[in-house]
């Protein structure tokens, strides 16, 4: 799908700059062009990549997102605008939201203090536990898809992998192989199943660890066989990499 150009109309939103073009989705800025006020927040749109090249993945996520974003409450998610139809020009209209990734904080940063590692991780084990509540898991995490707030607190992006337990789960009727990012999918989804929480409190672990050392627990696999070694390989202790982490450390912050 060729890219939209600033000033191009789609269904009542009036593209602006392209914030993103990505391996599954294209995001813009968009405004509502009849003259109607913006729901009292800004908003992109997202379009997903759908050329002859690209597997059914990106088809069926958009799917996913766009049944799931619409049930979706809270502050740690985007608010649901409006979505176009996959016969015409399939795409999800949201809040835009302020605030960095936690990719992007990362490149930023040295290896951060004790104190902020803390603070990081409560922000984003409360935008999961929120996730949670709701029935949804989202399959997912990594510091691409996790937005801070300039106050600190966390927005969870890109729900494109997720499961809802009261809807049809599409990508597990769809594709036969584990669906995930290969640095942050948790051991569960390596051999099959989703839908378990665990499988985010996992990513969330793995975010925590390359906050805490500057590396991933488990490097990022290539292979299937790498994948499969997290079922029964143990990554080396934090403090082997970082010394001033210590036991003591981590008792008083649990």
């Amino acid at each position: 799908m060729k890219l939209l150009e600033p000033g191009e109309e789609l269904d009542g939103f009036v593209i602006e700059e392209c914030l993103h073009s990505g391996g599954m989705a294209h995001i813009y800025r968009v405004h509502y062009s009849d003259g109607r006020r913006d729901p009292g927040f800004p908003m992109v749109m997202k379009v997903p990549r759908m050329t002859p090249g690209d597997g059914a993945e990106n088809i069926v996520s958009f799917e996913v997102e766009h049944q799931i974003m619409q049930v979706l409450t809270g502050s740690h998610v985007p608010r649901f605008v409006a979505a176009g139809d996959l016969t015409n020009v399939p795409y999800l209209v949201m809040e835009y939201v302020h605030g960095h990734t936690l990719d992007h904080w990362l490149e930023q940063h040295e290896p951060c203090s004790i104190e902020t590692i803390a603070q990081l991780g409560a922000a984003m084990a409360h935008a999961v536990h929120s996730l949670h509540k709701q029935n949804a898991v989202h399959l997912d995490l990594k510091p691409a898809n996790v937005l801070i707030r300039p106050a600190g607190s966390v927005v969870l992006l890109d729900f494109g992998l997720s499961c809802h337990a009261h809807y049809p789960d599409l990508l597990a009727e769809q594709l036969r192989k584990a669906v995930g990012s290969p640095t942050w999918i948790s051991p569960e989804q390596v051999v099959g199943v989703r839908g378990d929480p665990r499988s985010d409190i996992f990513a969330l672990g793995v975010m925590l660890y390359e906050l805490a050392t500057g590396e991933t627990p488990f490097g990022t696999p290539q292979t299937d066989g790498g994948l499969r070694q997290r079922l029964w390989m143990d990554p080396r202790p934090p403090r082997m990499l970082r010394p001033e982490i210590g036991r003591a450390s981590c008792r008083e912050r649990v």
